[in-house]
């Protein structure tokens, strides 16, 4: 008999922040995880707001907006609000741009994971984080060395 949850694995699977993951890891993180459904035109995260909750895009796109600037837009796959896992504050908005289709997962059921799944879910997080930063020295960089014709 198949798993009732199989089409929501296989979605899921193609994510590519959950590439590293077994359909079996995949099926617990289902387990531990809340379904989201926000419209476009909402907020998901505000400034300064304490949630212990991350996000990972699954459908939709949505956009990192401080003092009325975007920051970044986000896509399939994106995970954002990690920070918050740790109960620090927002530092920015998250707005949806269209209808969007999360899975948040807090800090108490990340916990209640077998260990090496939480290990494994961690060093995901720390690698797209690192990838994020690598991105932004990279821009930064760019901005204040822009290329002189001689």
């Amino acid at each position: 008999m198949e798993d009732p949850k199989e089409p929501l694995i296989d979605l899921v699977a193609e994510i590519p922040f959950f590439d590293c993951f077994e359909k079996t890891e995949i099926s617990l993180l289902l387990d531990a995880g809340t379904w989201i459904n926000v419209t476009s035109g909402n907020r998901i995260i505000t400034k300064g707001e304490i949630d212990l909750r991350m996000f990972v895009l699954i459908q939709g796109h949505a956009e990192v907006v401080l003092q009325e600037k975007i920051l970044a837009v986000l896509g399939v796959g994106d995970i954002f609000g990690e920070v918050g896992l740790m109960g620090a504050p927002r530092m920015a908005h998250v707005e949806t741009q269209t209808d969007c289709l999360l899975l948040s997962f807090n800090a108490e059921q990340l916990n209640n994971l077998p260990l090496e799944l939480q290990v494994k879910f961690l060093r995901r997080i720390l690698f797209a984080t690192f990838a994020r930063l690598q991105k932004i020295n990279q821009w930064d960089w760019l901005r204040r060395h822009p290329k002189t014709d001689l």
